[in-house]
């Protein structure tokens, strides 16, 4: 959470560390002139000097150039080593917190060369719980193979800290896992060392896009299992591919249920091919339950 706090102004990180349970504090969400909105527990509230409160006058309204403080806190005061990121709309900070970036985009030649005039921020904050993923993990290991899983879920039920503890569970089990962290949000490699606990037998590609790990993992790093977050229709390919040369994967996807994933015309083939074994369902809070369905849906 220190990550967080050196984000932000010291007014904000006083009330969250004296009003809130930051192990529940999920977004911070800052648009400059604005009202300060915080995700706590799955629920959108205003951030307050008492706390949270939904009376939008009582909230901390944002400086008019918050955005831009918190964008260059996050790199360090150096906007040409996150260029790359920033292109795809985020920036990967130190200990897993993502900041999420809205800003005027610059063109040239008809591609998006860079951002400026930063509108806004939504700083997303990992959740590591250890043996959360407890119960779920020799369901995915049954028989010694893992089985291809896609974790399902609304935006902030959890579904990237139950993939990040089934990967340290299948990793520490024996398996060679290779995690693709495209947006270093959950190993959170710093240095070249994980800030979080994703196994000892995992190896982990931050940074790149999907296809290409896919690609180098399979051909280089001989992976038991691929793990991987919010799978989109340009990647599903790569998943079948590496299902028929005999590697697992997991992944996320956004969709309430099982019923909005088929709405999505998107994966349609991909539930049509059986390619994933099962489908994991995750509700939010409070409960934070999940429910195994049959690949065949």
């Amino acid at each position: 959470m220190e990550a967080l706090f050196r984000l932000i102004p010291e007014k904000y990180s006083a009330v969250i560390k004296a009003k809130l349970c930051t192990e529940r504090l999920c977004e911070v969400r800052i648009i400059n002139g604005a009202p300060i909105r915080v995700n706590y527990d799955g629920v959108y509230y205003y951030l307050c000097g008492d706390g949270l409160t939904r009376d939008r006058s009582a909230a901390f309204n944002a400086e008019n150039n918050s955005a831009e403080q918190i964008v260059m806190r996050a790199c360090s005061h150096s906007l040409f080593t996150v260029t790359d990121t920033l292109r795809r709309g985020y920036i990967a900070a130190t200990g897993g917190v993502r900041v999420g970036v809205c800003g005027a985009g610059v063109m040239s030649g008809g591609v998006l060369t860079a951002v400026k005039n930063f509108y806004s921020v939504n700083i997303r904050l990992p959740h590591e719980v250890v043996g959360c993923a407890g119960a779920l993990a020799p369901k995915l290991m049954n028989g010694g193979k893992i089985k291809n899983a896609l974790l399902l879920s609304s935006p902030g039920a959890g579904k990237t800290t139950m993939l990040r503890d089934l990967c340290r569970l299948i990793s520490d089990s024996g398996y060679n896992v290779l995690l693709c962290d495209e947006r270093y949000e959950i190993a959170s490699v710093t240095d070249g060392k994980s800030a979080l606990n994703v196994g000892c037998c995992t190896d982990v590609i931050s940074g790149i896009d999907k296809p290409r790990v896919f690609e180098m993992g399979i051909a280089n790093m001989s992976p038991h299992v691929i793990v991987t977050d919010e799978l989109f229709s340009s990647d599903l390919p790569y998943v079948a591919r590496a299902s028929t040369c005999g590697i697992s994967v997991i992944a996320t996807a956004h969709a309430k249920n099982i019923d909005e994933l088929k709405a999505k015309a998107e994966y349609a083939e991909i539930i049509k091919s059986g390619v994933f074994d099962c489908y994991v369902v995750l509700s939010g809070p409070p409960s934070r339950n999940f429910t195994v369905y049959d690949g065949v849906v």
